[in-house]
């Protein structure tokens, strides 16, 4: 009987799942290549590390047969405040939240076929996330270069388990064809016009600047609006994203911030379980200037 991937991720507090073939595709390979040669930020270098892994799963993890993907639905609705943080770091660093989610599916898999090697992948390992759940039929890659789940948007953490059992042993799912259609709002809407279909240019991006960039800002950094850490923008905009309904039961305090909050000194205890943890505490405060000043 195969294993139902659904049902799996079910029991272990997930919200999508589906599997995929470890081989990539030439043309993706490409396209990646590209983007890291001309539209990455420039401080992101990390991604040049581990290509070959990136690109070929059977070097990061030589047994691999196939790749389970699975998805968490993250939506606690958009900031409000006169200075906004992502949503997606409102509650607990969900590297830690979704990896534990894993380990629990890979301890269930591993009793049952305990000769079989399992590896669990975060958005730390290098893995294209995004191709293998567009591959595993969790969704399709937007023209805002998210995955979008019909029912869940692009509000959805991605994470994966490389392993040694066959595709075969497992309820598959076909690829999603592209819903966005002639849509462009996530294209107009850009504060800093970063995308384009299917594209994301990281050097113009708000995310990179005020995530990423260590040390001053140049002259090529935009303007960020009202946004300290992160951008939603593209998905608040998104059609897909419209009718979601927020998670019920978890903290949103982070969803309506000032300037007062970042600079009360108890600033940093408040968000130091959270996956914006690890951005220096001076760059919180060059955030801040910049959006004083523009």
């Amino acid at each position: 009987m195969k294993i139902d991937i659904g049902a799996l991720a079910t029991r272990h507090g997930l919200d999508l799942a589906g599997v995929a073939s470890p081989i990539l595709e030439p043309q993706t390979k490409d396209e990646f290549l590209r983007w890291l040669k001309s539209k990455k930020g420039p401080q992101m270098k990390y991604l040049e590390r581990r290509v070959e892994e990136r690109l070929n799963p059977l070097t990061y993890f030589p047994r691999v047969k196939s790749i389970l993907c699975f998805g968490l639905n993250y939506f606690q609705g958009w900031a409000q405040g006169k200075v906004k943080l992502s949503n997606y770091s409102w509650t607990a660093d969900y590297h830690q939240t979704l990896k534990s989610k894993l380990l629990s599916v890979k301890d269930e898999l591993g009793q049952k076929y305990s000769s079989e090697e399992f590896r669990v992948c975060v958005d730390t390992s290098p893995v294209l996330e995004k191709y293998w759940a567009t591959q595993s039929g969790i969704g399709w890659q937007g023209k805002n270069t998210l995955v979008i789940n019909q029912k869940l948007g692009s509000q959805i953490f991605l994470g994966e388990i490389l392993t040694s059992l066959e595709a075969s042993c497992f309820k598959t799912s076909p690829k999603v064809s592209d819903h966005c259609g002639t849509c462009r709002r996530c294209i107009e809407f850009c504060p800093t016009k970063a995308l384009e279909a299917y594209s994301l240019d990281a050097s113009k991006c708000i995310s990179y600047w005020t995530l990423e960039h260590r040390g001053e800002f140049t002259s090529e950094t935009p303007a960020f609006e009202n946004w300290v850490a992160g951008c939603d923008v593209c998905q608040e905009v998104c059609p897909w994203n419209q009718k979601l309904i927020p998670l019920e039961n978890l903290t949103v305090e982070l969803s309506q911030l000032s300037k007062e909050d970042l600079n009360d000194e108890n600033w940093l205890q408040r968000i130091e379980s959270k996956a914006v943890s690890y951005v220096a505490p001076e760059s919180w405060s060059r955030n801040l200037n910049w959006i004083s000043k523009n």
